[in-house]
């Protein structure tokens, strides 16, 4: 045995380290090659945008090459005159800095103390200003030898000059003529990427795959091209508000604004605080300051909140985690380029780990859908015997919808669950012990203060309502295991909600050769089973023992892992001798009651009525 879990052990160790030796080279490779990714990144996502623009083109009848040649002219000429406009409001936001230094000095003596006014922070601006204008004064600075001999810089040649300005302009000029090719390229060989795509992910199934491809391409296009249509909206309001207003420079900001919207969380924060600033520089009162903040303040909630849900949904597919990890992630590897597309290629990854099965993990890790379908969550609680945390996660879709709903899709098909691995021998008897007691609290702490859950439309047929008067009670009975009980409980505690009197009878009391029944005559023996297999021989036996001590009274069998099997259903009903047969709690409800209603006529069995 120790030798066994040494083995699993290890195993399990040389996985993660696998793991983590690819994804150090993953890092590795993004790392070292953000030079060449960073244009590629940019230029996919800037495919996706133009996509229907070459598409719209190509309907028209124009040729391929010039479709792709306008839609990169026209993104390049919206960067172009992006990047102007900026440069020019940069300089003049540099040039007007100066006169905005009073009002500046007044706030800053108007939110510190007098102490601290007069004192390191006076001093702290006066130093500032005295290197200022040290750095200012014409010529170049001399510094001392020690020899005490001054030496003067010599000025630099016109080349000099040139190569200090064009310098710092050389990468950002390589990487947008990397984006550009690599865009050309993508838009061009759109087709070609596509049939190459399938041919790595193999032939055997195209259908499937162009569909996948189809979807995701079609799903990223729109959410890029509708982000970016809303976040230059976004900049333009900002920017027609701070005009309004009175800030300076409101083409920048607005600009700004639109930029860092496609950062998430911080985005609009780092957006607003340059123009706020701004306006506690520009007035002399806080008038412009609170409007400034006021207009983020509203924008960013009526784009995020009401528009955002109309064009492309709530939600971006990527879970608030993921978004926070792979801002960090992104921002790390490729600075600020990394910090504007991390949503973006996060979303990419999240659709392409949707719909190529190898990389599913992606969208587990990364996706906002929840890692467990709601019964495998409940199951799990359940395995648990975390009773508070089943109840709240029942409480939450209970908001959703009634009660007798919610049974039949989750706790139900929890048990289901329960019974697969019991009958794989996974769930020990004492395991299914506790989970009908975790079940049993379960069920008492959501019947408290809940209305009626019955809904007409949870079975078949209208459930009939319950008649005044009637005091006969219902028995509910588990035929074969604590699983069976957990749902004799559930069913019992529906029937008490609306009106009726159900006794639940303990699966251990029907275990001895004399059952310790209650000392009352029911109106109906409900038989709970959960099992799919052959004919049970069991619940057979326990029907004839029961009838020898209630020989008038009948019998309803919930198969609860039957389902929609409704002919086997009714084989099974005839095999045992029952009289009714249910493949749900809503059913079941609806004949118990009925059955209570009309004892003197009763009703005829699922295949009868038929």
């Amino acid at each position: 045995m120790l030798k066994q879990i040494g083995a699993v052990g290890g195993g399990v160790i040389n996985v993660i380290a696998n793991g983590l030796f690819v994804f150090t080279i993953i890092v590795l490779f993004l790392y070292l090659g953000r030079e060449i990714l960073q244009p590629l990144a940019i230029a996919a996502l800037l495919g996706f945008v133009l996509t229907p623009l070459v598409k719209r083109l190509r309907s028209w009848h124009v040729p391929s090459v010039p479709s792709v040649l306008v839609a990169v002219l026209f993104s390049i000429a919206i960067i172009a005159l992006l990047g102007w406009t900026i440069g020019i409001q940069v300089t003049q936001l540099a040039e007007d800095l100066p006169k905005y230094e009073t009002n500046l000095r007044t706030k800053i003596r108007a939110l510190s103390t007098g102490s601290l006014s007069s004192g390191p922070l006076e001093r702290a601006a006066s130093t500032l200003k005295k290197l200022q204008s040290d750095i200012e004064k014409p010529g170049s600075f001399e510094t001392s030898t020690s020899g005490g001999a001054q030496v003067r810089n010599a000025e630099p040649t016109p080349l000099q000059s040139i190569i200090s300005v064009v310098q710092p302009l050389l990468s950002p000029l390589a990487t947008t003529a990397l984006t550009i090719l690599f865009l050309m390229f993508i838009l061009l060989q759109r087709q070609d990427l596509r049939d190459r795509f399938f041919r790595l992910a193999g032939t055997s199934d195209l259908h499937r795959s162009t569909a996948a491809l189809d979807d995701a391409a079609s799903r990223l296009g729109r959410f890029f091209l509708m982000q970016t249509l809303l976040n230059t909206g976004f900049g333009v309001v900002i920017g027609l508000g701070l005009t309004l207003i009175g800030v300076p420079n409101a083409v920048l900001w607005g600009i700004l604004a639109g930029l860092m919207r496609f950062v998430p969380f911080v985005g609009t924060v780092i957006g607003a605080f340059f123009p706020i600033a701004l306006a506690a520089a520009v007035d002399p009162g806080w008038t412009m300051v609170i409007e400034t903040a006021a207009l983020f303040i509203v924008a960013e909630p009526v784009a995020g909140q009401v528009i955002e849900p109309v064009l492309y949904g709530q939600h971006t597919g990527l879970s608030p985690v993921a978004i926070v990890i792979s801002t960090l992630f992104w921002a790390l590897l490729w600075g600020p380029i990394g910090l504007l597309l991390a949503t973006p290629l996060t979303v990419c990854l999240v659709v392409i780990g949707r719909h190529i099965e190898a990389l599913g993990f992606i969208e587990v890790l990364l996706g906002d859908e929840p890692a467990l379908a709601p019964e495998e969550r409940f199951y799990q609680r359940l395995l648990a015997t975390d009773a508070a945390e089943a109840v709240e996660q029942a409480e939450e879709q209970l908001e959703k919808e009634p009660m007798l709903t919610y049974f039949d899709l989750v706790p139900m098909r929890a048990l289901a669950l329960a019974q697969f691995d019991a009958a794989q021998g996974k769930l020990l008897h004492e395991q299914q012990n506790a989970i009908r007691d975790t079940m049993g609290q379960v069920v008492d702490e959501l019947a408290e203060g809940l209305p009626s859950a019955i809904n007409a439309n949870d079975a078949d047929k209208p459930i009939p309502t319950m008649s005044e008067g009637v005091t006969r009670p219902i028995l509910c009975i588990a035929s074969r295991s604590p699983l069976d009980e957990a749902a004799a409980m559930m069913l019992g505690r529906i029937l008490k909600d609306n009106g009726l009197q159900a006794i639940v009878q303990p699966y251990v009391d029907l275990r001895s050769d004399t059952l310790k029944l209650v000392p009352v005559k029911p109106a109906l023996v409900c038989l709970s089973y959960f099992g799919a297999g052959d004919r049970p021989a069991h619940v057979r036996i326990l029907i004839r023992r029961l009838r020898r001590s209630m020989p008038n009274t009948k019998f309803l069998v919930g198969y609860w892992l039957l389902g929609d099997n409704t002919q086997k259903a009714e084989d099974w009903m005839l095999a045992v001798g029952a009289d009714f047969v249910a493949t749900s709690l809503a059913e079941a409800v609806g004949i118990c009651i009925q059955e209570n209603n009309s004892p003197s006529i009763g009703l005829t069995s699922k295949a009868r009525s038929s």
